[in-house]
């Protein structure tokens, strides 16, 4: 009976073990080649300020693919678990005192590690989720929403009747921007890199649509702006492109960068040509680590009711399990030109 009941207990700490997967990054490089998968047993006993998460779904952005690669090593100390998005349910707490019971659903931010099955992490991280929004709703609510709606309420000098440039506008988080400015009362120019794009701005009310790499869309574009400036634009491109809001955006307008998808940083020449715009850079991690809890939750409540509205709601492509990482990744890289919608992970 004690063998037996050794045996039980091994058997059910190997089944738990089994039970628990997660990615790990060892070391930097491309996410095809640097996430590994590791069957781990659950964290043991949350400290004091700490919860237990179990996730339940947790997403794939360009952001984690972007660090996997090594871009933010300075910051990020290996092995590390990826995923900045994701949400979860409360399955142990230390403190008597915690203000989650146990089954509640979180958003846990902050740092990465939402790429596992269960994660301790500090309460003040964890936020809270409105019932009236889904699991795939509340899981895409942070990363791609808090940045378009902080960004038009916290970095840009807002008024009635601006014009304003979206660029990338057809990416998940450009049409995001757009429905948040039509929310608010604006009607954007949208920017795009390819013809035929109009069916992905449904819901959508913009000025016009251009395509930038077309030279008679760009005249179209000079045209429209040659007695009506630019007030601002919202830029996650960067490299030479910039160079070409020079000529079109009014004497002192705001030019927010918050990406870098050319990969390139913005030339020397963007400041030697208008040293009169207002240019700054947006991260939405800044934004959060210098923020109090409290301010963070009253802006994911104001960006959760934008997605239950459907303003700030993600469409969703596909779903891959955790065992299926690596396939999900093809997925992304086979249709990265192509906005089809948000990749979700399962547990």
């Amino acid at each position: 009976m004690v063998l037996h009941a050794h045996y039980a207990t091994h058997k059910a700490l190997f089944t738990n073990t089994l039970n628990s997967m997660r990615a790990i990054i060892q070391q930097f490089g491309p996410a095809l080649e640097s996430v590994q998968l590791e069957h781990y047993s659950s964290p043991s006993e949350p400290l004091i300020n700490e919860l237990q998460v179990e996730m339940k779904l947790s997403t794939i952005n360009p952001s984690d693919l972007i660090t996997i690669s090594g871009a933010y090593r300075s910051r990020i100390t290996l092995p590390f678990v990826p995923g900045f998005e994701g949400i979860g349910k409360v399955t142990k707490y230390s403190d008597s005192t915690s203000t989650f019971s146990i089954g509640d659903r979180v958003l846990p931010i902050g740092t990465a590690g939402a790429w596992q099955k269960y994660r301790n992490t500090k309460e003040e991280w964890c936020f809270t989720i409105p019932e009236n929004l889904s699991d795939e709703q509340a899981a895409t609510s942070y990363i791609n929403p808090m940045t378009a709606w902080l960004m038009l309420t916290e970095a840009l000098n807002i008024h009635s009747d601006m014009s304003i440039i979206v660029n990338a506008a057809n990416s998940a988080i450009g049409l995001m921007l757009i429905r948040m400015l039509n929310h608010l009362g604006i009607t954007p120019i949208a920017l795009v890199r390819r013809d035929n794009t109009i069916e992905e701005f449904e819901n959508c009310r913009v000025h016009t649509i251009i395509n930038t790499s077309n030279n008679a869309d760009y005249q179209q574009l000079l045209d429209i702006t040659k007695n009506n400036k630019i007030d601002a634009v919202l830029d996650c491109i960067g490299g030479d492109d910039a160079l070409l809001y020079t000529h079109i955006v009014k004497e002192h307008a705001q030019f927010i960068n918050y990406g870098l998808l050319s990969k390139q940083p913005i030339p020397a020449d963007f400041w030697i040509q208008r040293p009169d715009i207002q240019f700054s850079c947006f991260h939405l991690r800044q934004w959060i680590h210098s923020a109090e809890k409290p301010l963070i939750q009253n802006k994911l409540n104001e960006v959760m009711n934008l997605v239950h509205q459907g303003i700030a709601d993600t469409k969703i492509d596909r779903y891959f399990s955790l065992k299926e990482i690596h396939h999900a990744i093809q997925y992304i890289e086979k249709t990265r030109t192509v906005n089809k919608g948000k990749i979700l992970i399962t547990f």
